[in-house]
């Protein structure tokens, strides 16, 4: 405990209460009392211009200057879709805005900086707090070409949405506080050279610009970011980066390290330089909810077989979860990957598509507990299975099968993957349509003896019953199911004058047992049971057998199965009883 306020400081708990509006999540109040944020929000939802309403937990750690978010409870209105469920709500306008060229190091700010600049990021492999801190970096990506006023014309028509300015006039305040903001940093520079900085040596530098009461944060993004220049890989920079800790560090110098991890982290391109270019995205997956507890997992190795020293202590310092940024940039991650649009393996298949969700699901279970109750990523991950089901994509993977049951078999093992109400109850029309006992006779093979299908009806009702369906759905098919078993029962046993009443009776005992609940295991009952208080049926069927041993054990076999398929109680068994 000790540890963790040396590095993470003071962290307070607040509730946040969202209401969305055209697309929209706009912060409607805040409070430190779950109890204080619920019945406002019960209150809200019933409002006709509010679309829907979210709880969010937020996390200020105080002396990182950094808020996390995470949704606790959520709810739309019937037919409401959010267009991006990732978006943070707005407190009366665009959450990126900005007034003065210091509030571009703002978090959103940089994470939109992030997503404007992403390619060139990459490529130079440059995080925006270095771009914003250090005047090599800000200088060379001003001298990119146009790509700087290409990015603040996006900004600019994304903040206005909704105002009464002009993106125009927008863009003309951004380029001027970019301008403004550049020229500062690059006259601070002037006469300033940077402080060398070397590994173990960032607490001693911390204190020496913290001499006299100086905010000594710019002084350490700068002279990380000139040490970190020139690494061609962002393994190189992390493994770099993290040689920087040292046991004697404060808050105040982990600030630095975990802002600046969290940077990286935001970037694809580094979680696919941990496991290895080649990798699926499952992979990916898979591997940031592994660094999310600090485990390497397949995390590269260098020429010798080992992880490099930096990455090893950013593993250990995830598992003592004391870099709250660069945690919450992981689950960030993680939820970007579960709601894009990208397959998870080479092509876009529902059953390969599901699988890796069952795949992340389970992975969840065993690796990150903490993550398996999380609102959003199980929401992300019943979206992203609802989306895969489509009427396109549906006919391609049914027509993988041939025969009416290898399609039940195959939606069957589709919605036992799905996670969610939702992916389930859009499968169900699928299933429903394919039960149909007939066909299912037919394909079967069971047409010229129809009662041999009754166990793998009364199978498929089995599995219906707990697939998780809808409820009115699959009533639907099991009572289907049930009129179907109960005729054949009805018909081709009980009333098939071709078979003697004990070998009638005797068909109920060894088909009829694994009827589910219903009309033909009702009936099933009531005859056998029926046919037990006659001493009739038992001493006929005896009768067959010459001899007196062959009797003794054919009537203790007719006990046991009579036992074994439950549809008699067991007072009436004559070996029961006795």
């Amino acid at each position: 405990m000790e540890r963790q306020q040396q590095l993470v400081g003071t962290v307070k708990t607040a509730f946040e209460l969202h209401s969305l509006h055209n697309d929209q999540w706009l912060l409607v109040k805040e409070g430190p009392d779950l109890r204080q944020i619920e019945p406002a929000a019960a209150l809200l939802i019933d409002r006709k211009e509010v679309d829907g309403v979210r709880i969010v937990r937020r996390r200020d750690y105080l002396d990182h200057d950094f808020k996390s978010h995470i949704t606790v409870r959520k709810r739309l209105r019937p037919g409401v879709a959010e267009t991006d469920p990732l978006q943070i709500a707005n407190p009366g306008r665009d959450a990126s805005w900005c007034d003065k060229p210091e509030d571009f190091t703002g978090d959103v700010q940089r994470q939109v900086i992030r997503g404007l600049f992403a390619r060139y990021l990459d490529d130079v492999r440059v995080t925006p707090l270095e771009v914003l801190y250090y005047e090599v970096a800000a200088r060379a990506l001003d001298n990119a070409g146009t790509l700087v006023q290409g990015a603040l014309q996006r900004l600019a028509s994304q903040q206005v949405r909704g105002s009464q300015q002009s993106a125009v006039s927008r863009m003309k305040e951004l380029m001027a506080m970019v301008d403004d903001g550049l020229s500062r940093l690059l006259a601070k520079a002037k006469g300033n050279p940077v402080p060398p900085l070397a590994p173990g040596g960032l607490k001693a530098l911390s204190d020496k610009l913290a001499a006299g009461g100086a905010d000594p944060i710019p002084g350490l993004y700068r002279a990380t970011a000139a040490y970190l220049a020139g690494c061609k890989s962002w393994m190189e920079k992390l493994d770099r980066l993290f040689r920087l800790f040292s046991p004697e560090l404060t808050v105040r110098e982990m600030r630095i390290i975990d802002s600046i991890a969290a940077e990286i982290m935001g970037s694809s391109l580094a979680l696919r330089e941990l496991v290895g270019k080649e990798a699926d995205r499952i992979e990916l997956v898979l591997n940031a909810i592994n660094l999310y507890v600090g485990k390497l997992g397949k995390v590269e190795m260098d020429a010798a077989g080992s992880h490099l020293p930096g990455v090893i202590t950013l593993s250990e310092l995830l598992a003592q979860g004391v870099l709250p940024r660069t945690l919450a940039e992981l689950r960030l991650g993680l939820l970007r990957h579960l709601h894009a649009r990208l397959p998870f393996h080479g092509e876009r298949n529902i059953q390969d598509e599901l699988r890796a969700l069952v795949r992340i699901q389970d992975h969840l279970k065993v690796t990150a507990p903490t993550l398996v109750n999380d609102e959003e990523i199980q929401e992300a991950i019943a979206l992203r299975a609802d989306k895969l089901i489509q009427p396109e994509a549906m006919s391609d993977v049914m027509a993988l099968a041939r025969g009416t049951y290898s399609k039940i078999n195959l939606i069957l093992s589709l919605v036992n993957m799905a996670p969610g109400r939702q992916a389930k109850a859009k499968l169900a029309p699928y299933l429903r349509s394919l039960i149909v006992p007939d066909d299912i006779v037919w394909d079967m093979g069971c047409q010229n003896r129809r009662m041999d299908i009754i166990q793998p009806l009364s199978e498929l009702s089995d599995r219906i019953q707990n697939a998780g369906l809808p409820e009115t759905s699959k009533r639907e098919m099991l009572d289907i199911l049930d009129s179907a078993l109960f005729e054949t029962v009805r018909t081709e046993i009980v009333g098939n004058q071709a078979m003697g009443f004990a070998d009638r009776m005797l068909a109920l005992i060894n088909t009829c047992g694994g009827l589910p609940e219903g009309r033909a295991r009702t009936f099933a009952s009531e005859t056998l049971t029926t046919a037990l208080r006659r001493p009739e049926f038992i001493l006929n069927y005896l009768e067959r057998f010459e001899s007196a041993t062959e009797r003794r054990d054919n009537y203790f076999k007719l006990c046991e199965n009579l036992a074994a398929s439950r549809l008699v109680p067991p007072a009436l068994i004559p070996h029961a009883a006795a």
